[in-house]
């Protein structure tokens, strides 16, 4: 019987049946969906959640990436860094199925720009994608730099991630909303926006983080076509 792994000390599970969880737990997301007459609640429309300057940041999107792309040009990127970046930001983005953004992932950061980063390209840690509280959730497991938030429905290609950062083992953060508030560079919102590719990567894209670089970009691999 094929089986489908997990990570390093989480349990093994046959493939059917890990098929057949997936399936329950994405079905029972559309539950709550309409617990209001006449459509959607408030929450489950991102663009009721969204602040203000994220809102400015996704109108952005384009203009980030082709801005980051160009100042990455003047960096002493090695060409491997390079090859990085062209090979997650050129493939066009295809369809997404909920369930096939479900489970273990490994992702790394790639960071685009800026008077700090120039091109940087990060190792792969752990990141995971599950329902919470009816939402589909990400996050980002191991590595110092860490994040966590839901993943909203934009189109068929798309979701808008609504996260918040964390660093080390602190407890995850919700992203904070409208009424946030919050003034600390090291806390505030990331904004991602998430495409998935035709040879099963993800891609999501943070225009203008605060911090460090003009975009970043974390890639997102199942963990058995990862490299030695």
């Amino acid at each position: 019987m094929m089986m489908k792994r997990t990570p390093t000390g989480a349990h093994w599970l046959p493939m059917n049946a890990f098929v057949l969880t997936v399936s329950l737990i994405v079905a029972s997301m559309a539950a709550p969906a309409y617990a209001e007459e006449g459509g959607l609640p408030l929450e489950y429309n991102w663009q009721n959640v969204i602040t203000q300057a994220d809102k400015e940041r996704l109108a952005k999107l384009d203009e980030a990436v082709a801005q980051g792309t160009e100042e990455s040009y003047t960096t002493g990127a090695s060409i491997s860094q390079r090859a990085a970046l062209h090979k997650i930001m050129s493939p066009p983005a295809t369809r997404i199925k909920d369930q096939d953004l479900m489970g273990w992932w490994g992702c790394r950061t790639i960071k685009v720009g800026g008077p700090i980063a120039g091109l940087i390209v990060y190792p792969f840690f752990d990141c995971r994608v599950r329902v919470i509280d009816g939402f589909m959730f990400l996050e980002k497991r191991s590595g110092s730099q860490r994040l966590s938030g839901r993943l909203y429905h934009k189109d068929a290609t798309t979701r808008v991630l609504l996260a918040a950062p964390t660093y080390n083992d602190e407890p995850q953060r919700v992203y904070s909303g409208p009424e946030g508030g919050i003034t600390d560079p090291q806390k505030q919102d990331k904004l991602g926006v998430l495409s998935m590719l035709e040879d099963g990567r993800v891609r999501i894209v943070f225009p203008y983080p605060v911090l460090e670089s003009t975009f970043d970009v974390l890639e997102m691999r199942r963990p058995e076509t990862l490299h030695p």
